[in-house]
């Protein structure tokens, strides 16, 4: 890391504020530690380390090829102590939670830290591996590709960062591909591990698990929706005691392909059909018992439209854990993506690379969660199924064996 990856890791994490400003702060910080350390100043940094001013004398110093004596002047040299919890963490040993979905891979390394663990890699990769999978039942052949060579990415990031721990589950897309067996082999022989293709049931536990650790829910029972590309998973749960759970045949990718298949800007029947479809496959969670007091999202959809609903630049965790995204700001933003097409979606701010075309099947999605279930708002968690899989790896009695 340099200078400017440092800045530009700030800016991801403030993006409120203006790229020179964070510029101008981390001079500002370099700039005093430097004069600090010309003063011969200790500088501790509790958690990290300490840097310390020692003095050399001057001293002889013979050269053993020439015989030639000098003199090495007195001279100032700047040492550096790692500190106790800095060492611990870099000996600790990592582990990996890998989410192969049907619209993206999404890969979290972490190790362990009190309560829970300590991030320290986090990507994704849009390989829209369920594309034309509502047709053909098949991974397409380009969507093939695409996944394999996320797959290369992944396994160079696991050994850059010398993971040896890793849970790597698949979900929807490798429960309905007819190809999937096929696929799994070719992944598991680049991975070097297996790939556990998670039940409804399992998924649900796992999302569960990594929703309710991060967020704080006030009211319970609290249902869990995750609107994937394949599917639409919900949890009903009272703390971490799971009620109920369902897995339904409706996910964005899917009702994108059947209804939404043109680069042009929706008609009104193509999203009165969309709608009806998607009210037929939710009527089983209208009448769940007991009925929910809190609603929650999580996945890319929803994190996309709370992102969208902010206008954000950048993405910003800090901006999207927790947000509560009110029913009529999402229907105004339904109505927005909507009178857009695609390719014009993808210049909105918050929009994520690669879900321009299929946000709107999303958005109707969850638009008539709300309206089914009369809820004034959902909670927009940025943590799910790939934070519970990790927290399985890192438990010495795990949810599921």
């Amino acid at each position: 890391m340099n200078k400017n990856d440092l800045i530009d890791k700030l800016w991801q994490e403030f993006p409120e504020f203006k790229r020179k400003d964070l510029e101008f702060i981390v001079n500002l910080l370099f700039e005093r530690l430097t004069q600090a350390l010309k003063e011969e100043e200790r500088i501790e940094i509790r958690g990290f380390g300490r840097f310390v001013v020692k003095k050399q004398k001057e001293r002889f110093f013979k050269n053993p090829k020439t015989g030639e004596e000098q003199i090495i002047p007195a001279r100032k040299r700047i040492i550096f102590k790692v500190g106790k919890d800095l060492k611990e963490r870099l000996n600790q040993p990592a582990f990996a939670s890998l989410d192969l979905g049907t619209q993206t891979f999404r890969l979290l390394v972490g190790k362990q830290a009190n309560p829970h663990f300590r991030a320290i890699c986090k990507e994704r990769f849009n390989v829209r591996l369920g594309e034309e999978l509502a047709k053909e039942g098949l991974i397409s052949e380009q969507a093939f590709e695409r996944g394999l060579k996320a797959l290369k990415q992944i396994r160079q990031r696991l050994d850059k960062i010398n993971v040896k721990n890793v849970f790597a589950a698949g979900t929807e897309v490798f429960r309905r591909a007819k190809n999937a067996d096929k696929f799994l082999e070719k992944a598991e022989k680049i991975l070097g591990f297996p790939i556990k293709v998670l039940t409804p049931q399992e998924e649900a536990i796992y999302t569960a698990k990594g929703v309710l650790f991060s967020l704080k829910i006030k009211d319970y029972p609290a249902l869990i929706v995750d609107v994937g590309g394949g599917s639409t998973e919900y949890i009903l749960c009272d703390d971490y005691q799971i009620l109920k759970t369902g897995s339904l045949k409706l996910g964005a990718v899917l009702l994108k392909d059947r209804f939404f298949s043109s680069d042009d800007i929706p008609t009104p029947l193509e999203i009165g059909r969309a709608t009806q479809e998607i009210l037929t496959i939710l009527s089983e969670i209208k009448n769940l018992s007991p009925k929910p007091a809190t609603l929650i999202a999580t996945g890319g959809t929803a994190t996309c439209l709370a992102a969208l609903s902010q206008g954000l630049e950048r993405y910003a965790p800090s901006k999207i854990h927790g947000y509560s995204l009110k029913v009529n700001a999402l229907k105004n933003l339904v109505k927005k993506l909507a009178s857009l097409s695609p390719s014009d979606r993808k210049y909105l701010k918050g929009m994520e690379e690669g879900r321009e075309d299929i946000i709107l099947s999303g958005a109707l999605i969850y638009q008539a969660l709300l309206d089914l279930l009369e809820a004034k708002r959902i909670l927009i968690s940025d943590t799910g199924i790939l934070e519970g899989i990790l927290l399985h790896l890192l438990e010495k009695s795990p949810i599921i064996s």
